[in-house]
């Protein structure tokens, strides 16, 4: 009896230290000082500032002056350097490739990689195959995969004749709604993803049955986008900015109404080939560290072919929508719509992460300003997934998904590129180990059959 006594008090112990050692570490706190603090809410830069983090959460955040440091802190001296919130891609397509439409479904590790090197710690698919990405989100919250923090919508609800064979749950009728919401509600996907194959009457019967299941329903209808009609069948927001101009009128009732926007202004500007036209940009580091080098050689490639008269037309077709999207997108903002950045990421040239950062260059050129655009891609994301207590800005009792960089992005958006540190849920990530390399990587390549089905 004694001998067993004494065996349980070893093993007491040996729990003790151990537990008391990982609760240790979990509360040794983490201080990035004298930077200069974007909080994410559009304020003002803080000049020589300091955020300090414990146990994954943001403690204080303000003047250095008036933070107290621990002393069994960490600290980081970040003099001349900014810290910003880490960013969201509030409409990406976890699936793999890089011309929108081959799949790369076991290579996701590269993908998931490619996100977190950019900074960028969350992110919205809208649009998969269903039990892939619901696991793929189990697995990141469960700390099994590392990745930025997934949301979902599940596959698309599309019309009879879906485009994304895939990726899509068919409705050729009003009643086979209730049960796919009640599926999607089971399966516990964060939004409903509505598609062009969808009537009024199927999107309005899809928005009411989703309410009473407490889901939102966010819609793309292609040219619809942005349209008074879907406006008043209930949807909670567009997952692209319209490519057509928008009314006052419209823009009043979409406040009214209280509906998002998604901004995907890089999927327009691939639609008009314009980045494909200087391919410099694959130099920078984000697209260079991250990407296989059969991506970028296959993506050369596709830029430089010459373009039949279909295509030809199309291109042309793209530049207006771009200079619609732009002008729509300054728009919306003034108009005080809840506008969040989203990519629409893979496609040729919107690479998943680095495409958010060619994002925010895009809403700078829309009108938007530097610490405005850096709102729309933190807070404002945050506030479309109703996280907005959570995650998104630079204040107490936030998440810190926080990203350091070496440069002043508020004067100058291109410098969100200059990324140095990135750290998610108060953790820093090891960066270096986040690059592709082709030594570790398994060397799968994109399958060869389509998605689409047109």
């Amino acid at each position: 009896m004694i001998k067993l006594r004494h065996t349980f008090l070893i093993f007491a112990g040996l729990v003790a230290v151990l537990f008391g050692s990982v609760s240790a570490r979990e509360v040794t706190p983490l201080a990035i000082t004298h930077a200069v603090i974007i909080d994410g809410n559009g304020n003002p830069p803080i000049e020589d500032g300091t955020v300090l983090i414990r146990a994954g959460k943001i403690e204080a955040v303000g003047y250095t002056s008036a933070i107290k440091i621990p002393a069994n802190a960490r600290v980081i001296d970040a003099k001349g350097k900014t810290v910003m919130p880490g960013l969201a891609d509030m409409h990406a397509h976890l699936i793999g490739g890089w011309d929108g439409e081959a799949v790369d479904m076991l290579g996701y590790q590269r993908y998931l990689n490619s996100f977190l090197y950019a900074g960028v710690t969350t992110v919205l698919d809208t649009g998969n195959v269903q039990p892939y990405i619901l696991q793929l989100r189990q697995e990141v919250a469960a700390g099994r995969i590392a990745g930025p923090r997934i949301y979902c919508s599940g596959a698309l609800i599309d019309g009879a004749d879906p485009t994304w064979l895939p990726l899509s749950f068919a409705v050729s009728s009003v009643a086979q709604i209730p049960r796919i919401v009640r599926q999607q509600k089971q399966d516990g996907v964060d939004v409903i993803k509505a598609y062009s194959g969808l009537s009024d009457l199927m999107i309005t019967a899809l928005t009411s049955e989703a309410k009473k299941n407490s889901l939102r329903v966010f819609i793309d209808q292609g040219s619809r986008n942005g349209s008074v009609d879907l406006m008043q069948t209930g949807i909670a927001a567009f997952a692209h900015l319209s490519t057509r101009p928008m009314s006052d009128d419209a823009v009043k009732l979409m406040k009214e109404k209280n509906i998002h926007a998604i901004t995907t202004l890089a999927i327009y500007e691939f639609r008009a080939r314009r980045r494909l036209a200087d391919l410099s940009f694959l130099e920078f580091p984000l697209v260079k560290d991250a990407t296989p080098p059969w991506f970028l050689e296959e993506l050369k490639a596709f830029a430089v072919r010459p373009l039949s008269a279909d295509e030809t037309a199309r291109k042309q077709i793209g530049e207006g929508r771009l200079r619609e999207s732009l002008k729509n997108a300054k728009k919306l903002f003034d108009g005080g719509i809840l506008l969040t950045a989203g990519t629409d990421a893979p496609y040729p040239g919107v690479f998943q992460g680095e495409g958010v950062h060619r994002e925010l260059e895009l809403l700078v050129e829309a009108g938007l300003t530097p610490l405005e655009a850096i709102t729309v891609a933190t807070k404002n994301a945050a506030l479309l997934m109703n996280a907005g207590d959570e995650w998104g800005t630079l204040a107490p009792g936030k998440t810190a998904n926080i990203i350091l960089i070496s440069g002043r992005p508020d004067k100058n958006i291109s410098e969100t590129r200059k990324i140095e540190i990135v750290i998610q849920a108060g953790e820093i990530l090891d960066r270096a180990a986040l690059r592709f390399d082709a030594r570790k990587d398994a060397g799968f390549r994109t399958s060869s059959p389509v998605l689409t089905a047109k």
